[in-house]
C-alpha cells in the first residue's frame, strides 16, 4: 500500500513538473510571437515611410500622367512610342512599376505611349495663313524640306525609340497636319531613335556660336536636351547666342543627356516704343515638384514666332519674365517642353 502511495506521489510530481515546463515554454513562444509580429509592424512602417504607392497612369493623356507622377515624387520617363489606331493620340498604353507597387520617391515611372496623331480636320486658310502639311511617317530631312516649302520652320526635335518606325522617320507633329497657322510657324517633331533605340552614349556636339534654337535642335538630332540656360552680357553681339557649353564638345555622354548652356543677354532697343513695340510682364508661379521643371516662353505676334524666355527652376518657384511684343499674338508657356497656358496679347 505505501508503495503504491510513493507511486502515486511521484507521478503528481512528475505531472507537475511537466506542466511547468509546458508553460514556461508557451509562455516564452507566445512573447517570440509577439516580438516578432511588433517588430515586423515597424519594419514595414520604416520602409514605406519613404514610398509612395504607383498610380495608374494607363488610358490618361502624357500630360496627365506627368502631373499625377510629378505630384507623386515619381519621375516619368517615356520608355517608347508605339502606334495603336484604337488609342487616342499621345495615350499611355502601358507603364512600368504596375500600380499599387510601392516605390520610392524619384523613383522612375517608365511608360509606353501611343504616337499615332488624329487627322487635323480640313480647314480654309484665312489670309495670311497656310495650312500645315503631314510629314508624318517622313523622313527628318524630307520633312525639313516639305516644311520649309510652305513657309513654317522646323521647331523641337525629340528623338525616341519607336516599334516600327526606322531611325530619322517623323513619329509625330505638333501643331497637328492641317492645322491653320501663321506662316514662320514652328513645327515640333518627334521623331523615331529605331526599336530600342535612344540608349547608350553620343557624341557631344559643338553648339558655341549658334542661336539657342538652333542649338536645340542640334542637341535633339543627337539625342540631347537642354538643361539650364545662363543670360551673360556681351556687349556688340545680339541675345540668344550660345557662347558656352558643359559638358564640352566632344565628351562622351549617356543619350538624353542635359547640356547647360550660357547665352547672351538680349539688349533692350531704346526705340522699341517709337516701333510699336510694347513690353509684356509675366508673374507666375510654378506647380509643386520634386524635379526641375524647364520653363519656356514663346512669342507668336507680327514679330514672328520665337523663344523669349527658356530656363530650369524649381518646383514652386516664382517666374518673372518681361519681353517686348508688337501688335497681336499670343504667349504660350511650355513645363518641360509640355503646353502648360497661353494669354492672348491685344
Amino acid at each position: 500500500m505505501r508503495q503504491e502511495r510513493r507511486e502515486d506521489q511521484k507521478k503528481s510530481r512528475l505531472l507537475e513538473f511537466l506542466g511547468r515546463v509546458f508553460g514556461a515554454a508557451l509562455l516564452f513562444g507566445l512573447g517570440l510571437f509577439v516580438s516578432f509580429f511588433v517588430g515586423f509592424v515597424l519594419f514595414e512602417g520604416y520602409v514605406g515611410s519613404g514610398s509612395v504607392p504607383v498610380p495608374d497612369v494607363r488610358n490618361m493623356t502624357l500630360l496627365e500622367a506627368i502631373n499625377k507622377a510629378t505630384r507623386l515624387g515619381l519621375r516619368l520617363e517615356v520608355e517608347r512610342v508605339t502606334s495603336d489606331p484604337g488609342a487616342p493620340p499621345l495615350a499611355v498604353l502601358d507603364q512600368n512599376p504596375p500600380p499599387g507597387a510601392r516605390a520610392k520617391r524619384n523613383t522612375r515611372l517608365q511608360v509606353v505611349v501611343n504616337g499615332t496623331l488624329s487627322e487635323g480636320v480640313p480647314v480654309t486658310p484665312q489670309k495670311g495663313q497656310v495650312s500645315l502639311p503631314d510629314v508624318r511617317g517622313k523622313s527628318l530631312e524630307e520633312a525639313q524640306s516639305i516644311l520649309e516649302g510652305s513657309g513654317l520652320r522646323v521647331g523641337r526635335v525629340v528623338e525616341v525609340s519607336h516599334d516600327t518606325l526606322p531611325r530619322g522617320y517623323v513619329i509625330s507633329q505638333n501643331p497637328a497636319s492641317q492645322t491653320e497657322v501663321a506662316p514662320g510657324s514652328l513645327v515640333h517633331l518627334l521623331i523615331s531613335a529605331g526599336k530600342g533605340g535612344g540608349t547608350g552614349e553620343v557624341e557631344v556636339p559643338d553648339v558655341v556660336g549658334l542661336r539657342l534654337e538652333e542649338a536645340q535642335e542640334v542637341l535633339a538630332r543627337n539625342g540631347l536636351v537642354v538643361g539650364s540656360v545662363e543670360e551673360v552680357s556681351s556687349e556688340g553681339r545680339p541675345g540668344g547666342i550660345v557662347v558656352g557649353q558643359n559638358p564640352q564638345a566632344g565628351e562622351l555622354v549617356p543619350r538624353g543627356e542635359s547640356l547647360r548652356l550660357q547665352v547672351t543677354r538680349a539688349q533692350e532697343r531704346p526705340q522699341a516704343e517709337a516701333d510699336g513695340r510694347k513690353t509684356l510682364n509675366l508673374r507666375f508661379v510654378l506647380p509643386s515638384s520634386q524635379n526641375p521643371i524647364t520653363v519656356q516662353v514663346v512669342v507668336q505676334d507680327e514679330l514672328g514666332e520665337r523663344v523669349v524666355y527658356e530656363r530650369e527652376h524649381r518646383g514652386e518657384d516664382l517666374v518673372e519674365v518681361s519681353a517686348l511684343t508688337k501688335g497681336r499674338g499670343k504667349v504660350t508657356i511650355f513645363l518641360n517642353g509640355y503646353y502648360y497656358w497661353e494669354k492672348k496679347i491685344d
